[in-house]
């Protein structure tokens, strides 16, 4: 039978947690200076610790706790290729761009992203500023997007009686933007630190505690063997171009390609005490993001077995009347901590798919407001130094948080799709070569980065639009092509241009 979610218990222990994190981002606000630079950036006084877990955890979000455990009950082993896929991504920017980010953008005093690339080129006319603002904007709100769907799926899988999923995607995202707009980038992170430490309970202790108790992968992975052996297939059964679509595809290395053109991640550097914290913090966010990712994919594979065994619960995964397998398959985790774990555990598996929610969320609408905010209105309209515009950046905040809320009101959107395809490949390509050479390389010019930055914006959405992999039967994910559309624009027109004085 499946569990009834109605255990005083199971809602508190969600209740308290989730009081705690806002309770927290308000606090944060306390120690808030009124100014641009403490609300985007915390004043650049991030350690070690709160740069590395914050940074992960904003950049592993929904899309794990209900994307990639739902990729784990679909496809099996293969998923497990996505962890050396993010961590290769997580150890160049740790430990190749972390310490130049965050010397450069001291240098020349920048506060956000698109702050980052107008200052560092000297630009006089704000074309490269709105471009960054423009694919920030565009990117962002997809993103947020995409985790209030998986807050909507997530509520809902918990309370299937008293919360719809609409409702879910309203409370989730009524949470993230109580303590955003409060406390801005300072209650970001230190939330952030929080959900983090609770995002192993759910992703490292639980699959540990389903494998303990059914004798390891061996016993767990029994009945799968017996009835759904391609499952246990690590190795695809692909050969020329088809193997090399899925090794660069979204769920293997090619997910990598989007780290360095992610602005909630390359905050947190510039965010930095100094530069000696960037290796400090690049071993813990890698030791952290190892753990999480094998978590969430054994977590799926766990339910897929659990429910080819014979769970009750686990047939709700299937999808039902218009939801597809894909959608219905993320709610896996909630749905196996519910009638796996006791309730106090239970509850606290729920605060953190929604801590992992709110990680990005929160991330991603402070830099998206610090885009329109500071970047637009304070840069073009108001241009005194150092003015004090959080009460437009906290507008801004709420703005965005209603429009990505309206969009996803949608049960059948599909939190992994959005997330890798859209958000995370756009930023991935729009900016993401752009920043490497221009901390790598120093002939990289200013109508070099505009012409990349316009091309891995326009590339990987054209391509996901255009692209019918059914068709072909090679997937070609947008994210590398449209990388590697950006990296050559840039390296060709920064060979035919003349490099401004500011970088010489």
């Amino acid at each position: 039978m499946l569990a009834a979610v109605n255990n005083t218990i199971f809602v508190a222990s969600f209740v308290v947690y989730t009081l705690i994190v806002v309770a927290v981002g308000v606090y944060a606000a306390r120690f808030a200076s009124q100014s641009d630079e403490d609300y985007f950036l915390a004043g650049r006084s991030l350690g070690k610790w709160v740069a590395a877990l914050s940074a992960s955890a904003s950049s592993e979000s929904g899309w794990v706790t209900l994307g990639l455990v739902g990729m784990g009950f679909r496809v099996g082993l293969q998923a497990y290729w996505i962890v050396p896929g993010c961590l290769c991504g997580f150890i160049f920017i740790w430990f190749v761009l972390a310490a130049r980010m965050r010397d450069r953008a001291g240098e020349i005093e920048a506060l956000t992203i698109p702050d980052f690339f107008a200052q560092h080129y000297n630009e006089r006319k704000p074309v490269l500023r709105v471009l960054s603002v423009v694919v920030i904007l565009t990117a962002m709100v997809l993103y947020v997007a995409a985790q209030f769907a998986a807050a909507g799926k997530a509520f809902n899988a918990s309370f299937p009686e008293q919360v719809s999923y609409k409702w879910g995607v309203v409370i989730g995202a009524a949470i993230v933007m109580v303590y955003t707009i409060s406390g801005g980038f300072r209650a970001v992170c230190w939330t952030d630190l929080l959900q983090a430490l609770l995002m192993v309970v759910a992703l490292v202790c639980f699959p540990i505690y389903i494998l303990v108790q059914h004798g390891g992968y061996g016993g767990l992975l029994e009945p799968v063997r017996a009835s759904a052996p391609e499952l246990l297939e690590f190795w695809p059964h692909k050969t020329g171009w088809a193997f090399l679509g899925f090794l660069l595809g979204s769920s293997a290395l090619g997910i990598n390609f989007g780290y360095a053109g992610q602005p909630h991640v390359l905050v947190r550097f510039m965010a930095l005490k100094d530069r000696r914290e960037a290796r400090a913090a690049g071993a813990i966010a890698i030791v952290w993001v190892a753990l999480v990712l094998w978590g969430a994919v054994t977590v799926g594979l766990a339910a897929r077995a659990l429910t080819i065994e014979g769970a009750e619960w686990g047939q709700m995964l299937y999808g039902h009347g218009n939801v597809t397998l894909a959608a219905a398959s993320e709610k896996a985790l909630v749905l196996s901590s519910i009638n796996l774990l006791p309730e106090f555990l239970s509850g606290l598996v729920l605060a953190a798919v929604l801590a992992a929610i709110c990680s990005t969320a929160d991330s991603q609408l402070v830099v998206a407001a610090s885009a329109a905010a500071s970047d637009l209105y304070a840069r073009l309209f108001d241009k005194r130094r150092g003015a004090n515009h959080v009460l437009l950046d906290r507008c801004v905040v709420f703005a965005i948080g209603v429009v990505a809320m309206l969009l996803v009101m949608d049960e059948q959107k599909e939190v992994y799709k959005l997330v890798l395809t859209y958000g995370w490949a756009i930023l991935g390509a729009a900016f993401g070569p752009q920043v490497i050479l221009i901390l790598l390389w120093r002939r990289s010019t200013y109508a070099g980065c505009v012409a990349g930055m316009l091309t891995g914006f326009v590339v990987p959405i054209v391509w996901q639009e255009w692209y019918d992999a059914s068709q072909s039967g090679i997937e070609v994910y947008n994210l590398p092509l449209g990388f590697v559309c950006a990296l050559v624009v840039n390296l060709v027109i920064s060979r035919l241009t003349r490099p401004a004085e500011a970088v010489l």
